[in-house]
């Protein structure tokens, strides 16, 4: 994947300017006796008038403080104590930068996210694709362009899989010569259709995008959004698929079925990519589960990564509920991120939105000229949680792995975690940013691809 690289202008230190003015008030009867050179005279009425002289040389500014102390100061100043707040950054040589209760438990609510992606990816790889087998029960009469029997779906609880990807099963039908389908819609085991895995649920949402005599104004709207999507643009109006009777019936595994196709999903890290960007819980259940939920996933964190309990426990894939994580833990994960992905020959941002650049929950945060651009990451927010982790890209220390993790009221907190971001990207020389477009896909359906089944 290519990406380009430009640098934005330079952040400025942060620093106070003290300075003073000696005024010196003297009795009028010894102003015109004075000879001093070193010091100018000041009268009262310069006084009454505001034409006050300077005393002398100005001083220097005060040299601004240490990152470390200045971080304590902004932290004790926002809720009066550090206790709250864990922060930590760390430099690609594993050097810290700065550090503030980098071991202490925290909940890092949808932070935990970048902790199942990465579990699931080095279980699937990153190319796997969920697949979805269409079959059928009779025949096909191609004089007619009519299935003369049952449509059989069956998948692997592919979150991803939702109404567009019923118009390219739809039109992939088509394509074979199959116009109308004389039968019902069987709906076998692990079928989930716009994230509802209930059986005859789904088969209604499937049938529903299939026959277009069966759409409603919610599948138009899908229909119309994805015009300007590059796998669903075409130049005819879907046509669809008639189903009659069109009963929707949970699939009895009974009686011969003929493979017709089957439906790849995208790639897993392009689900993943999307996910993380919104920060979508269910979602992550559903991928969470194939690994074992919770569990395993934190089985992957001690086995692979190296943490330890101390360090990492969890409840839940996504991010809800009381899970537990130290600073210097997360930072322990985004490195082991980077480098597994880098031996895929990919970076952070292909699971991780960019700053002011990609769509959902960072797109509107770091969007200065200072900052855009230069931080891939993941939000993290519940009722009294914000969190945000990953890597902060600056001119003078390199890639800055870090986390975030507050509790508090989540909207000063955003603002908090924007200021810290600013004070360390300024000690560093100033941000810098890696990218100059999204490279998010705006379908989670549009990779996806159909193999057919021969006939």
């Amino acid at each position: 994947m290519k990406r380009g690289y430009r640098s934005l202008s330079l952040a400025v230190l942060f620093f106070l300017s003290l300075s003073s003015i000696n005024l010196q008030a003297q009795d009028p009867k010894y102003t015109t006796k004075s000879t001093s050179k070193s010091a100018p005279v000041i009268t009262n009425a310069d006084i009454r008038k505001g034409t006050v002289p300077s005393s002398g040389p100005e001083l220097p500014p005060s040299p601004p403080p240490p990152l470390p102390e200045a971080l304590t100061m902004r932290l004790e100043s926002f809720s009066r104590s550090t206790v709250p707040h864990g922060v930590y950054f760390e430099a690609l040589d594993g050097k810290p930068v700065v550090s503030v209760n980098q071991d202490a438990l925290y909940n890092p609510a949808s932070v935990t996210k970048v902790m199942t992606t990465l579990a699931v990816l080095d279980q699937y790889g990153v190319n796997y694709r969920f697949p979805m087998k269409v079959s059928y029960t009779g025949e096909i009469d191609k004089s007619r362009g009519v299935l003369v029997g049952d449509i059989i779906i069956e998948g692997e609880n592919d979150p991803s899989f939702a109404t567009e990807s019923v118009f390219l099963i739809g039109e992939k039908l088509r394509s074979l010569g199959v116009t109308a389908v004389e039968g019902n819609l069987r709906v076998g085991s692990g079928v989930m259709v716009n994230m509802n895995g209930n059986p005859l649920v789904a088969g209604r949402e499937f049938l529903s995008a299939l026959d277009a005599a069966r759409w409603n104004s919610r599948v138009l709207g899908v229909w119309n959004t994805i015009q300007n999507i590059k796998a669903f643009n075409r130049s005819a109006p879907y046509a669809g698929v008639t189903v009659t009777p069109g009963a929707v019936v949970v699939d009895d595994r009974q009686g011969e079925r003929k493979p017709l196709m089957t439906y790849q999903s995208s790639p897993i890290i392009k689900i993943f990519k999307g996910i993380n960007a919104f920060s979508n819980n269910e979602m992550t259940h559903v991928m969470g589960a194939h690994i074992g939920g919770a569990s395993g996933v934190q089985q992957f964190l001690y086995r692979k990564v190296g943490l330890t309990p101390a360090e990492v426990t969890l409840q839940t894939t996504s991010g809800l509920g009381g899970n537990a994580v130290t600073p210097r833990a997360v930072t322990k994960i985004m490195r082991y991120g980077v480098t597994w992905l880098a031996k895929q020959k990919l970076g952070l941002n292909d699971i991780l939105p960019i700053a002011g650049v990609d769509n959902g929950t960072l797109q509107r945060r770091f969007t200065s000229p200072d900052l855009v651009g230069s931080v891939i990451g993941k939000t993290g927010t519940l009722s009294t949680t914000s969190a945000l982790a990953g890597v902060l890209y600056t001119k003078d220390r390199g890639p800055l792995f870090f986390a975030i993790l507050e509790r508090g009221n989540p909207h000063s907190l955003r603002t908090l975690q924007e200021q810290i971001i600013w004070m360390v990207a300024s000690d560093s020389g100033g941000a810098i940013s890696i990218a100059l477009g999204s490279e998010m896909s705006p379908s989670l359906c549009e990779d996806a691809v159909i193999a057919v089944a021969r006939q």
